[in-house]
């Protein structure tokens, strides 16, 4: 039987391998305890299962035909993804293997439901990870045309030269073929300058029109129904209300939160404000978070702002209502930039 100890110990390794690898990312990238906590369980588990010691002394590297057989894609990761993806993968192959080894003693393990747990820890931790895309910005431009007092690609432009590095459009009335055509307008002024493009509400649109990401608000698709649609080659922001909101969107996977209103608002004026404090308490859970702070912002109070620690702002109005809205984002900037 030494031939099947030598396959339940190179499985058995392979298997615990991939597990620590999502433990780790659980652990270090998403700092997601709960994850972190089920994944180690699993690994433990299956250490118990396995005839540790006796596979052990069956093992014998130096003879094995198999080590130095090696698949080009094996050597190379691109992102965190894959790397995720493959150490699931290779976790899953080496548990059946185990599982098919153990049914020669025609006796009950626990290896199957490892199995399936795995799977789906697996899955959780990719979807975690969110877009391979996500990053932090600086300034939001939530673009509304009609609220535009200039015509607005030259609003546009000049918050973008002005170091606007995202701009979100948010369209009610428009259709969706409008809005697909007017994203692609928007995604071609921005493009160059290597400034980000969000679309409000749709992750068709933004799929079919070349934008980077869509946001989500509470009536809109979830976030895992959202990945089912675009995988992750979308970045997906949530909106957020409360802490719990935080919680619910960054455990599915949001790759930024829109948290707000922070002051009273024009654009929005039925959401009573949440003020810093709101801020303050996402940040102290979430600290890593990518986010954009929203909701009645201006050059006034974005010190405050920068004080409680935020990264990044959104705004609309400030911008749109504006005859120098490169003005008025320079100000902003500075406020962030120089705390009062």
């Amino acid at each position: 039987m030494d031939h099947v100890h030598r396959v339940l110990d190179a499985n058995t390794n392979r298997a615990a391998e991939g597990m620590r690898v999502l433990e780790d990312i659980a652990r270090f990238v998403l700092e997601r305890r709960e994850l972190c906590e089920a994944l180690k369980r699993c690994r433990h588990e299956l250490r118990q299962a396995t005839p540790s010691m006796t596979c052990v002394w069956a093992r014998d590297t130096e003879c094995d035909v198999g080590t130095d057989i090696a698949i080009k894609s094996e050597t190379s990761r691109s992102n965190l993804h894959e790397i995720a993806i493959a150490a699931g993968n290779r976790c899953a192959e080496a548990l059946r293997v185990i599982e098919e080894m153990f049914k020669l003693d025609n006796e009950e393990n626990t290896i199957e439901s490892i199995r399936y747990r795995m799977y789906k820890l697996s899955s959780d931790v990719v979807r975690a990870l969110g877009s391979h895309q996500r990053k932090q910005w600086s300034l939001c431009f939530i673009l509304t045309t009609s609220r535009c007092i200039l015509p607005w690609r030259e609003t546009v432009r000049r918050a973008i030269d002005a170091g606007c590095d995202c701009v979100q459009i948010r369209e009610k009335t428009m259709t969706t073929q409008q809005l697909v055509e007017h994203t692609k307008e928007v995604v071609d002024i921005t493009n160059k300058d290597g400034v980000s493009v969000i679309v409000n509400d749709s992750v068709e649109v933004a799929l079919v029109a070349g934008a980077l990401g869509a946001h989500l608000g509470s009536e809109d698709l979830s976030i895992a129904q959202a990945r089912q649609i675009c995988g992750h080659h979308l970045v997906i922001g949530a909106t957020v209300h409360c802490v719990d909101d935080a919680k619910e969107a960054v455990h599915h996977g949001a790759d930024y939160l829109g948290i707000g209103p922070m002051f009273a608002s024009t654009t929005k004026p039925e959401l009573a404000p949440k003020g810093i404090s709101l801020l303050k308490d996402v940040l102290r859970d979430y600290p890593r978070v990518h986010h954009l702070a929203i909701g009645g912002i201006d050059p006034s109070n974005t010190g405050q702002l920068f004080a409680a620690g935020c990264k990044g702002i959104a705004m609309s109005d400030a911008i749109a209502s504006s005859t120098n809205p490169d003005d008025v984002i320079r100000d902003v900037l500075n406020g962030v930039m120089q705390p009062s």
